[in-house]
């Protein structure tokens, strides 16, 4: 699934050896906490300017500089958060470093980002922090867990630092497959940052996939109007990003679930709408991106639901011409050629889906039932 890019791309650290001996379990040795320190002006001073420098190296995941920043920063205060917090990220891609990952690196990471966070339990950028921790340790369930708990925390915190913090729930919860939880935050992050393509992207996925599943006396209309509100924030992803091919297509898709389930309730005229609507946008994603086979077999699926059978074939003949191994076309035109009796036909078109098919692409029933059919060939029309 897409993802929100919640740090820019890793520019590398310098590796060190790892060290001997057993690490301390960082709940336990995160519980012993720096003593106060009394800071002159200058003292306040010079530490904040090395905090910002330690986060703004971490956020850009220039780990060699936020080390240093974050070091120095401790060396004044060792109760500054988040330069504990940075430091915790720069030990955890320390120990990602090797393979497998250095666990006394890991733990010594884990310390100090559990440290951080009992430092300060209302700073927004230690708890997202702590959150992308545990994200990149590999645990996605905290780290959606971590981030919420968070958001409840720091209520008080600027707009910019609740944003990466709802973009990190949000993400994770997406991640996970939890579209449900996943979109409230996702709206929340969207209402601070309107701008962000992946964001409104996912925010459509989640509203298409509930839609997906109607619930309660009223399910069919208010899963409706979640896939009108999906084919919105897709064409809000297309505005912000006028080449997300993925994006121009999901419009047509979350139209198309729309005249579904206005179907399904009798409502034959907005049905009728809602289908025409995803014609014109599936027409205008095949003409915007040449090379785009899917756009042209959503047009022949929907020409072949509407009897046009010529015009589906059409349709499917151009989508193998984009992409020779579409395997919806594939199938989906073998079908039609065995309908009319036309079984030679039928059989190149199988043999062509069994090889283009991906592992993921076919069940084992599938591609069974293909080979069988190849087996016994049923007599030609004249």
């Amino acid at each position: 699934m897409r993802a929100l890019r919640l740090l820019p791309r890793f520019l590398g650290i310098v590796a060190i050896a790892s060290c001997s001996g057993v690490s301390l379990r960082p709940e336990v040795a995160s519980r012993e906490q720096p003593a106060v320190v009394q800071l002159t002006d200058a003292e306040r001073a010079d530490l904040a300017a090395h905090v910002d420098r330690a986060v703004d190296a971490a956020v850009r995941r220039r780990y060699v500089e936020a080390e240093t920043e974050a070091n120095a920063a401790l060396g004044i205060d060792p109760r500054a958060a988040r330069a504990r917090a940075v430091l915790a990220m720069v030990l955890l891609q320390r120990a990602k470093l090797q393979d497998p990952p250095d666990s006394f690196a890991a733990n010594a990471g884990e310390t100090e980002s559990l440290l951080a966070e009992r430092l300060a339990p209302k700073d927004a950028f230690v708890g997202w922090m702590r959150a992308v921790f545990l994200a990149e340790a590999g645990h996605m369930s905290a780290a959606a867990a971590a981030a919420e708990a968070a958001l409840a925390r720091t209520t008080a915190a600027p707009a910019a630092e609740r944003a990466a913090l709802l973009g990190a729930a949000g993400t994770y919860r997406y991640e996970l497959g939890e579209e449900r939880a996943a979109l409230p935050h996702l709206q929340a992050y969207v209402g601070l940052r309107p701008d962000d393509a992946s964001a409104t992207f996912r925010i459509g996925w989640c509203l298409l996939r509930i839609a997906e599943v109607p619930e309660g006396p009223n399910g069919p209309l208010v899963a409706q109007q979640r896939a009108e509100a999906a084919a919105k924030a897709f064409a809000r992803c297309v505005e912000l990003a006028p080449g997300d091919e993925d994006a121009a297509l999901a419009v047509g898709a979350a139209y198309l679930r729309a005249a579904e389930l206005a179907g399904k309730r009798k409502d034959f005229a907005v049905r009728d709408e809602r289908r025409t609507q995803a014609d014109r946008q599936f027409r205008e994603v095949a003409a915007r991106f040449p090379g785009n086979a899917e756009a042209m077999f959503r047009l022949a699926v929907l020409a072949e639901h509407d009897g046009q059978l010529a015009e589906a074939r059409a349709a499917y003949e151009q989508a193998l011409q984009r992409d020779p191994r579409h395997l919806g076309s594939l199938l989906n035109l073998a079908a039609m050629h065995d309908a009319d009796g036309h079984h030679v036909e039928a059989e190149a078109l199988l043999t062509r889906a069994l090889r283009a098919a991906e592992p993921a692409q076919l069940t084992a029933e599938e591609r069974s039932r293909i080979e069988q059919r190849l087996r016994s060939r049923p007599p030609e029309r004249p």
